[in-house]
């Protein structure tokens, strides 16, 4: 199994991570999971389409360029999209051409020009024309970051660079793929970070590190506990905020939170407290503000500690495209900047705004509004998710497709390929 298999929330999956009530407590560490590094969408040219069961690719007018072949298809990602034929992946290129063939168990996505390959349980990599460079002999692999891939062979994991030598060497229990030059490892049940030529940046010596690659080194800054307190390592290796804390959050927008006893607050990047702790839970700082609770309700404050809104919402995210998700009850809407309630507290489900539309249920339909809560696709969805890059997936009468955000649907009920 590919390490890099949690990006794939496809179009069989991604829908279900809609949030229609359950609060959440965001904490920093929970469990391990291999993260595929971060990488931005390519400029969508083509949409995946499907007519009946069959899919491929449309422009945004709808006029067919690869016609509907495939079992599946992925949205384009890094100018490569994955597509799978008689159950094995291939990808094809943003003109629509195959550019590696539909003959691997599994495919991935194109970073530093290498894609990973599955081949009979085993993994290895290719460039994009689909010629072998690293033969599949590892059991998991990460997508390529900074030019290293983490590779495991046995309980073991290492780095290879893109010509395929192991460069560090296959002796970690755990890895992270690398960031701003630094991974994190894990070796005999102690943490710490390496440099791309496989030296102990912060010695491994620490009980545990952050398990989720975007809280490593968020604003430079990287928690690590020892004895069970928590402090921050700079990029260099530096410890710059002692180990004195009972619990921390990653930095985010030059804060981050923390534990002491019972109780939340959030300090700056020296360490200083800059909002006391006063609650029962914090989430980070997104867009200038933060949701902090106590007890079971939820409000905002802001990076000078004042409260935007009373503490009364019984479910509450953090502000997106200048919006933030709130609950009251079982009804869903969403404040603004100043934390007025925007689009009112109406619907039985809702996801954030992205790209200036919101996806949000009503009446066990899903549609979506805009910032200023109108509705402008109408609600007749099973399910809904995010715009990105202007398309985004839904199910509509049992099955999944792309619409844009003019509300134009890519599909049609036949396969027939004449259909555009």
């Amino acid at each position: 199994m590919i390490g890099i298999e949690k990006r794939r929330a496809s179009i069989l999956s991604h829908s279900l991570q809609i949030f229609t009530g359950r609060g959440l407590l965001k904490i920093l560490l929970t469990c391990y999971v291999s993260i595929v590094p971060m990488i931005s969408w390519s400029q969508t040219k083509l949409v995946p389409y499907r007519a009946g069961d069959a899919w491929g690719f449309c422009d945004a007018d709808k006029s067919i360029v690869v016609r509907p072949k495939y079992q599946y298809v992925d949205k384009f990602f890094n100018g490569y999209a994955r597509v799978r034929s008689s159950n094995r992946y291939g990808l094809v290129n943003e003109k629509g051409e195959l550019v590696i063939k539909t003959d691997y168990d599994d495919v991935y996505d194109v970073s530093d020009n290498r894609v990973a390959v599955e081949q009979n349980g085993r993994w290895g990599f290719s460039d994009p024309s689909g010629r072998i460079i690293v033969p599949p002999e590892f059991d998991e692999v990460n997508s390529f970051c900074e030019n290293l891939a983490a590779v495991k062979k046995g309980d073991n994991w290492g780095f290879i660079d893109t010509a395929g030598k192991v460069v560090i060497p296959i002796i970690y229990s755990k890895v992270f793929s690398f960031k701003s030059g630094l991974a994190g490892v894990l070796k005999e049940n102690k943490a710490g970070f390496i440099t791309e030529d496989g030296k102990e940046a912060v010695e491994i010596k620490y009980d545990d590190i952050p398990l989720r690659y975007d809280d490593m080194f968020s604003d430079g800054l990287s928690a690590v506990e020892l004895n069970g307190y928590w402090g921050f390592v700079d990029l260099k290796g530096k410890l710059v905020i002692p180990n004195i804390f009972n619990f921390v959050f990653a930095f985010s927008e030059g804060m981050a939170g923390f534990i002491e006893g019972h109780k939340c607050g959030f300090i700056d990047r020296d360490g200083k407290v800059v909002v006391n702790p006063v609650y029962d839970n914090v989430f980070e700082f997104h867009e200038g503000f933060a949701c902090v609770g106590s007890g079971t309700r939820r409000g905002y404050i802001n990076r000078r500690a004042k409260l935007i809104t009373e503490i009364k919402y019984n479910w509450a995210n953090s502000f997106s495209d200048g919006r933030a998700r709130v609950g009251s009850g079982v009804k869903f809407g969403f404040i603004g900047t100043t934390g007025i309630e925007v689009v009112p507290l109406i619907y039985d489900g809702a996801d954030d705004f992205h790209e200036g539309l919101a996806a949000v249920m009503k009446g066990g339909h899903w549609g979506y509004v805009d910032r200023n809560g109108k509705v402008v696709i109408p609600f007749r969805y099973d399910s809904a998710t995010k715009f990105e890059e202007g398309i985004a997936l839904v199910k509509y009468n049992g099955q999944f497709g792309y619409i844009g955000k003019n509300g134009q649907e890519y599909w049609n009920g036949s396969s027939d390929e004449s259909v555009r």
